[in-house]
């Protein structure tokens, strides 16, 4: 795998001073921690919410039961409560490492020691291209649309913008903080790549195919990371796709499934192995730009 020279994101945890073995396990103890607690007031938000629309969370937690078939992320009350709880998962580990303190937020995002927007934005309006439209086309030839629009204007908002938080935040948490402590630990690179991916799928309520999409999903932005030094890359085609979905499915284009089969894997899979491509093409022009 060819990445930009310079330091290895996946191995950047132990660039600093003041780390130790067990620095990583202090983080992702005080994330979960702070975590608990976020999640407690998404729930409150999502009753108020549903107090406002007329929808109890009882409902929503009873619909969700059945996996993607039945899960609501449309309405305000569904979206906070479905895409919110992951979303808080981001400010909860930024808590936790300001208060361990060896090293700084910045550091998970990449191995400059902050965000790179202008990366960000660059991969984001190439993804658009190469991710998000392949995406729309293939919800018209699958025949899946049935007319029917899931969404309020509330719930459209809603969903968009915590669609961006939660896939950063679950760019953070995995290929960041599990993967930079994987790193840490193996001190090697491909072991810790994949490492990070198994507890991605796991929390996918997907079938086996599903799952093992996932799996090959997680590894390959893991791969996206590695290639490109930091978290712009792998958030922007996170973001793309999952917030494509929320959309075409919100609008009835395609029906969301629990159950995926072998051309969505293949399909998903050669939708990344395609921005891989273009990750290696733009890292490029980026160093020359910047020479």
């Amino acid at each position: 795998m060819k990445r930009d020279e310079g330091p290895n994101f996946v191995l950047f945890g132990r660039e600093y001073e003041g780390y130790r073995w067990f620095k990583p396990l202090q983080v992702i103890l005080l994330t979960i921690v702070f975590y608990a607690v976020l999640l407690g007031i998404v729930l409150l938000m999502a009753l108020l919410a549903g107090q406002l629309s007329g929808i109890s969370l009882g409902e929503i937690l009873s619909g969700n039961s059945g996996g993607y078939d039945t899960v609501d992320m449309y309405s305000p009350v569904g979206a906070i409560m479905n895409i919110g709880s992951i979303a808080v998962s981001l400010p909860a580990l930024f808590f936790a490492t300001l208060v361990v303190g060896y090293r700084p937020f910045g550091s998970y995002q990449s191995v400059t020691g902050k965000w790179r927007m202008r990366h960000f934005l660059i991969y984001f309006v190439m993804g658009l291209i190469v991710v998000a439209l392949p995406l729309i086309i293939s919800s018209f030839i699958k025949g899946e649309a049935t007319g029917e629009i899931h969404f309020t204007v509330a719930g459209f908002i809603i969903c968009v913008v915590l669609g961006f938080c939660q896939c950063s935040a679950e760019e953070h948490i995995f290929r960041g903080l599990l993967m930079q402590t994987f790193g840490g630990w193996t001190r090697i690179t491909i072991v810790s790549i994949v490492l990070q991916a198994a507890p991605f799928a796991v929390i996918h309520p997907y079938n086996i195919t599903g799952k093992l999409s996932v799996l090959i999903s997680g590894i390959l932005m893991g791969v996206m990371v590695y290639i490109s030094g930091g978290l712009e890359a792998s958030c922007a085609y996170h973001i793309l796709n999952n917030v494509t979905l929320y959309i075409i499915n919100g609008f009835g284009i395609q029906t969301v499934s629990t159950n995926l089969n072998i051309s969505d894997l293949v399909f998903d899979a050669l939708v990344q192995g395609v921005f891989i491509v273009v990750i290696v093409f733009l890292g490029g022009k980026i160093k020359e730009q910047n020479n």
